[in-house]
């Protein structure tokens, strides 16, 4: 795993995102469920966020396997890459620049959850 290039990574970490589905599950339970959780402790009770951020984070964990069909564990190896990805995912996303990626992509790719 020494000899893995971002970009290598960035491909395999796509691979695992492929479908939109998982991205927008992906994006609520890790980012905008999070800020949710945050915005509830202070709007609500303190302890908001220890039930809304976790929730929120299990429905990004689940989609892996209910929607993609995978695992999350391959990027698990890599936290600041799959920190990094992430929030490079939603960039490219929300500015529409994320097919140019997905172009990309390569049946090896899906074929193994990371590369």
């Amino acid at each position: 795993m020494n000899d893995v290039t971002y970009d290598d990574y960035w491909l395999g970490y796509l691979a695992g995102h492929a479908r939109p589905l998982t991205r927008a599950l992906h994006y609520f339970g890790l980012f905008f469920g999070q800020l949710l959780g945050l915005y509830a402790s202070f709007a609500f009770a303190w302890w908001a966020a220890l039930i809304v951020c976790p929730l929120s984070y299990l429905v990004a964990y689940l989609s892996h396997e209910c929607v993609e069909g995978n695992s999350n564990k391959p990027y698990a190896t890599r936290p600041v890459w799959s920190v990094v990805s992430f929030f490079r995912m939603l960039a490219l996303d929300l500015t529409g620049q994320l097919y140019r990626q997905t172009v990309r992509l390569t049946p090896a790719h899906f074929a193994a959850e990371h590369p």
